[in-house]
């Protein structure tokens, strides 16, 4: 079996951390398994499925913005070998397998949420034909289509092997700036699932009910990939990574005991730091916390259902700056309710707080969220799942949604004001220039400079 994970052009290719988990259990079952990230390789989907065509199973993985490639790159293969069975799994596969079984004749199976045990029993029973009675995916049946019961969360993630990190090409994975001040770099996630109810959030993969790896767990890896593969520095993709107050301060503790010169980032959200907690996280090489503000407007949080406060957001921020953890703030711009004069307001919050770095990006209505449901209706019907792009510098991807108040013209303007008048700051720049203790922080700030430029060229 082969799994593939389809190109998208980005000049920050990041590890597919799923493919890498669902590779790891699949050779721990004894099948044979390789990975082929034709992302992070520069490989095209005709170039692909020339490589593949004499694999009898292959997987394919897609969130929103990329399902249309491996769309595409599904039907090059089939025609290449029609005999192979095409599994596609991932976010937007679990939001939508009836459809795409409908629509994309070339997709066999969909797995669906977590797919760790699910793929194991699945090339156990695809041999001896027995679909039904794999929990956890959808597949067609002659003109049918057959959706299976879904499977229970893994509740104890301890239990899974490390990721498969030989089977990626890790030298080719870049993390965006303003991290990265090493590389090699690797991401990790050590926590599935989130408790809160944020309006934009999906929770169809790994569900609401949190769930962690051990610290000992967590360090173990850490260990074994600085070893084995020379990894200099990690970025944890957690969506909540502090959620547990406890486990932060036993993972830093472990950090430090084993002296492990490692630097490394996470994301969290406002209310779940404290001075005493930001300290340990420093003491133990976090040296940036990247936050979900999202507005600066408390209707506009309301509206998002994110639970917090401005007064919350601008004590995280002083509280990372006094102990020396450099922050990122996350904004968006075109919510529901949003207006010129909301959006100035997060604009000017957004200014105010002593944040190092600020991302500003048009709201996009994921599918699987509360946020699609209020969109569907207004929706361009002519915008392409490509489109649906989180973050993009500059225009920040185009907007598929406009309001009465906002037009698409008019949100992608207010990104780019926001990006011009949070970063043309002088007493920003300045802030930056002294900021600077390393060659790596001179790099992070020079590619960031680039970027910016590059953003300010756009049309």
């Amino acid at each position: 079996m082969i799994l593939i994970n389809p190109p998208w052009n980005t000049k920050y290719p990041q590890p597919p951390l799923g493919l890498a988990s669902l590779a790891a259990v699949i050779e721990n079952s004894g099948h044979q398994i390789k990975i082929l990230d034709a992302n992070a390789l520069c490989i095209s989907k005709e170039k692909v499925a020339d490589l593949v065509k004499r694999e009898e199973i292959i997987g394919l993985t897609a969130m929103t913005p990329i399902v249309n490639s491996a769309i595409g790159m599904a039907r090059m293969i089939k025609q290449e070998n029609p005999d192979s069975k095409i599994i596609l799994g991932g976010p937007h596969a679990t939001n939508h397998p009836t459809d795409i079984l409908r629509n994309v004749k070339e997709i066999d199976i969909i797995v669906r949420g977590e797919g760790e045990a699910t793929i194991v029993e699945l090339l156990e029973k695809l041999e001896k034909n027995r679909l039904n009675e794999v929990r956890g995916i959808s597949y067609r049946n002659e003109s049918r289509i057959i959706e299976n019961p879904s499977r229970p969360l893994i509740i104890d993630l301890d239990s899974l092997p490390f990721l498969a990190y030989h089977l990626l090409p890790i030298s080719k994975y870049k993390l965006h700036p303003p991290h990265g001040r090493r590389s090699p770099v690797m991401a990790m996630l050590t926590s599935r699932g989130c408790p809160y109810n944020c309006v934009f959030c999906s929770k169809s993969v790994f569900g609401s009910n949190w769930r962690g790896q051990s610290p000992k767990r967590i360090l173990e890896e850490i260990s074994y990939i600085k070893e084995k593969f020379r990894i200099k520095e990690i970025v944890f993709y957690d969506d909540s990574f502090t959620l547990k107050r406890k486990r932060i301060f036993e993972l830093a503790e472990e950090i430090k005991n084993r002296n492990m010169d490692m630097p490394w980032t996470c994301e969290t959200r406002v209310n779940l730091v404290d001075l005493e907690m930001l300290s340990a996280m420093k003491s133990a090489g976090c040296y940036m916390i990247a936050y979900g503000i999202e507005s600066g407007d408390p209707s506009i949080l309301a509206t998002l259902r994110k639970n917090i406060t401005k007064e919350q957001i601008e004590s995280a921020v002083e509280m990372t700056q006094k102990v020396g953890i450099q922050s990122i703030g996350y904004f968006m711009i075109g919510s529901p309710g949003e207006t010129n004069a909301t959006i100035r307001k997060t604009i000017d919050f957004a200014k105010n707080l002593s944040l190092d770095f600020a991302q500003f990006s048009v709201t996009i209505p994921f599918p699987g969220t509360d946020l699609y449901n209020v969109y569907f209706d207004k929706l361009d019907k002519n915008i392409l799942w490509d489109d649906f792009i989180y973050a993009r510098i500059g225009s920040a991807g185009t907007p598929v949604f406009e309001s009465k108040e906002l037009s698409k013209g008019q949100l992608k303007n207010w990104n780019k004001i926001a990006y011009g008048e949070f970063y043309l700051r002088f007493s920003y720049i300045w802030k930056r220039f002294i900021k600077m203790r390393s060659a790596g922080d001179f790099k992070t700030n020079l590619i960031g400079l680039r970027m910016f430029l590059d953003m300010r060229g756009e049309k």
